[in-house]
């Protein structure tokens, strides 16, 4: 009876949650490599919706329409507009890259370091072997021809559990491309004269739940920046001039009177700037990468 119960529990509480199964559509941050730049005239739209379905585990995608090259050392943070990725059942989250089977029958990979965020400010990476690159993206093929993209045991793809960092809920993925460092390591067993950095194809989630909305910035202008300080005229601010700075789910994290220069607080994270008095504020979509 009590075995009975406990099941009665669990479908109730499975059939309770509205899950969705969707693609990241958001870009929050893009810091470019070095080297290759295959896809960018097509960015960001190539790294929206589903892998590229002409994809075969021994003949990867080589279309710029579907494919990004972070280049060396490159990194991008991405996430699903107004909803956020939960726990579920088996793994969560998939990203497809355009690793491929070779004729020996190794996989050419060009591995990326995965990390997820629940405010862009804390981050937890999935670990990973430096020696098999077990829990990087870009080490498993892209079966295009899978009848469902968000079943693990068709799709190729490389899966993660949220529940292997002991994380419930996230907002952002960052993807950091680590083939700069297999590059400079040809004594390891995955190294390749070829390697020219991760390839991101698509960045899929499978338990996604519907969120209020972030802090209203349909009128934003966006700013990347290689330090954390930036003039107030690059802003158009008259000054001087109240601001604040909010995460992009609307926690206030700073706040004062806009000089000479406004100074973002912490590194590699989209902030919301709000900037002047409520008649004529202006926002700003900034990142210090």
């Amino acid at each position: 009876m009590l075995v009975l119960w406990c099941l009665l529990i669990a479908i109730s509480y499975c059939s309770a949650q509205h899950w969705e199964r969707g693609w990241v559509d958001t870009v929050l941050a893009f810091r470019p490599g070095t080297g290759q730049s295959f896809g960018r005239e097509f960015f960001p739209d190539n790294i929206f919706g589903p892998p590229d379905t002409a994809a075969r585990p021994d003949r990867p995608s080589a279309d710029p329409r579907q494919l990004l090259s972070l280049g060396m050392d490159g990194e991008i943070i991405v996430g699903f507009r107004g909803k956020v990725l939960v726990n579920g059942p088996g793994p969560d989250l998939v990203i497809f890259e355009n690793a491929f089977r070779t004729p020996t029958g190794t996989v050419f990979s060009e591995p990326g370091i995965v990390s997820v965020s629940p405010d862009g400010i804390r981050w937890h990476t999935f670990p990973w072997d430096s020696l098999t690159l077990r829990g990087c993206a870009g080490m498993t093929p892209t079966n295009g021809a899978a009848a469902d993209f968000f079943d693990p045991e068709q799709s190729g793809g490389d899966w993660f559990d949220l529940g292997w960092l002991g994380v419930d809920t996230i907002r952002y993925i960052r993807i950091t491309d680590l083939t700069w460092w297999l590059a400079q390591h040809p004594e390891h067993p995955l190294w390749n004269p070829i390697l020219s950095g991760f390839d991101l194809d698509a960045v899929g989630g499978r338990y996604l739940l519907a969120t209020e909305s972030t802090p209203r910035t349909s009128q934003r202008q966006q700013l990347l920046l290689s330090e954390p300080c930036v003039p107030s005229s690059l802003l158009g601010a008259h000054t001087p001039a109240p601001y604040q700075i909010f995460t992009l789910e609307g926690r206030l994290i700073a706040e004062g009177t806009l000089e000479e220069w406004l100074c973002l607080p912490v590194h590699r994270v989209p902030l919301v700037v709000r900037i002047g008095q409520p008649a004529e504020r202006t926002w700003w979509l900034v990142v210090w990468m």
